[in-house]
Order: C-alpha cells, then sequence, then structure tokens
C-alpha cells in the first residue's frame, strides 16, 4: 500500500507543485451513448521542453485509467502536450493530441466506432453499423 501511495504522489506531485491541471473527458460511441470500463492512456509529449518550453512540463510515467459507469474520467496533471489514447472491447482505438495550461481546466469527449473487423467475425449487426458485402 505504501508503495502504491508513493507511486500516486510521484505521478501528481509536479501537477500540486507546477500548477495542476484538472483533466477530465468522456468516452462515447458514435451514438452519444457512454462507454464505461474504456482504458484511457494518457502519455506525456514532451516536445519542446528540451529545448526550453517551460510550459510542458508532463509527467515522466504514462498513466492509463479506467471510466466510469457514465463513460467519464478525471485526473490533476501538470501543464504539458499529452496524447490522449483510448481502447474498448469491441470498438476501434482512437487518440487525440491535447495542450493542458496551468491553472486551466482542460476537458475532451472521445468518439469511438464499433470496429467493422469486430461485427464480422462476431456474425452479428450492431445497429449504426452496415453490414460487411
Amino acid at each position: 500500500m505504501k508503495i502504491l501511495a508513493l507511486l500516486v504522489f510521484s505521478l501528481l506531485a509536479p501537477a500540486i507543485v507546477l500548477g495542476g491541471t484538472s483533466f477530465k473527458g468522456t468516452v462515447t460511441d458514435s451514438a452519444g451513448a457512454a462507454i464505461p470500463n474504456a482504458m484511457v492512456l494518457i502519455h506525456w509529449d514532451s516536445a519542446g521542453s528540451t529545448v526550453g518550453l517551460k510550459s510542458n512540463v508532463g509527467i515522466k510515467e504514462d498513466l492509463v485509467i479506467r471510466t466510469r459507469q457514465d463513460g467519464a474520467f478525471a485526473v490533476e496533471l501538470p501543464p504539458g502536450f499529452y496524447d490522449v489514447f483510448v481502447a474498448a472491447i469491441s470498438f476501434n482505438p482512437t487518440c487525440r493530441k491535447v495542450r493542458l495550461k496551468s491553472g486551466e481546466r482542460g476537458s475532451i469527449t472521445l468518439r469511438m466506432d464499433v470496429a467493422p473487423l469486430y461485427t464480422a467475425e462476431m456474425g452479428f449487426r450492431i445497429e449504426g453499423v452496415p453490414p460487411k458485402r
């Protein structure tokens, strides 16, 4: 338990010291319905930080979290550029780049489409996805 607390603190300490940013998001399907338990991976894009861009602090380790039943997630992050990847059962993965600035609240809505490969392999049709010809 102490190791977990230390790991969480080491990831969040830069956010606390450098003006953390509240970042939240929602993951939905193409019809706007929430996707619960989707895996959200947040990866810091360090571009610019090596040449003096002081506002791109970021996290040193990738952060993996899951969406709640309502498809939402929330995390505190230090300012910087991030790649946000999302994957869920039967959906094509998706990703977006975001810029979080110190003291601002960031939010994102990620829409996922059902994977045609999945529907073809499983032999059934999901509403809103045309049948494979």
